[in-house]
């Protein structure tokens, strides 16, 4: 397991310390806005196609992954308690450990499948292995788009009704 850690790149660590540090933020509640909620999501997609592998059963894996965890993450995420700011366009959110555990699950996936690909790179190449890595990649990214999309309602619905209150 040393050896592991030890082999593992420095720059994973930073990525490691700035999804603690998103998660634990989100824990404590803050402020999001229309941008905000769409960059997370949009980098998290980039990500997780650029190391996809070039193959038709990843990539619909991969788009099955991600719709289910889109829908899942509208069941997991509510908007109950959100605000809207005196901008109009910010939504003051309370916190939740939902974000942290979807960001590790995210970290985990990523790390587990980077790191068979380091130590076994022909195991990924395998059928059950690219529907594994499509799968879960597509699952984890779609749990934070899932999350984008309750919150973009919200906002919508907040500003619709003139900042009252959600239940």
């Amino acid at each position: 397991m040393l050896d592991i850690l030890q082999g593992t790149p420095v720059w994973v660590y930073a990525v490691y310390l700035w999804i603690c540090y998103y998660g634990i933020k989100a824990c404590l509640g803050g402020r999001e806005n229309r941008r905000s909620l769409m960059i997370l999501p949009a980098v998290l997609v980039v990500w997780s196609l650029i190391s996809l592998a070039p193959s038709m059963l990843s990539s619909g894996a991969w788009v099955g992954g991600a719709v289910i965890g889109s829908l899942l993450g509208m069941l997991l995420f509510n908007a109950n308690g959100a605000r809207l700011e005196t901008d109009g366009d910010t939504l003051m959110l309370p916190g939740t450990w939902k974000t942290l555990l979807i960001s590790q699950l995210f970290f985990a996936v990523k790390y587990y499948f980077g790191y068979q690909q380091a130590v076994h790179p022909l195991l990924l190449s395998t059928p059950s292995m690219l529907a594994a890595v499509g799968g879960a990649s597509g699952l984890t990214v779609g749990l934070f788009c899932g999350r984008a999309i309750t919150l973009q309602r919200a906002l919508a619905a907040l500003r619709r009704n003139k900042g009252i209150v959600l239940p």
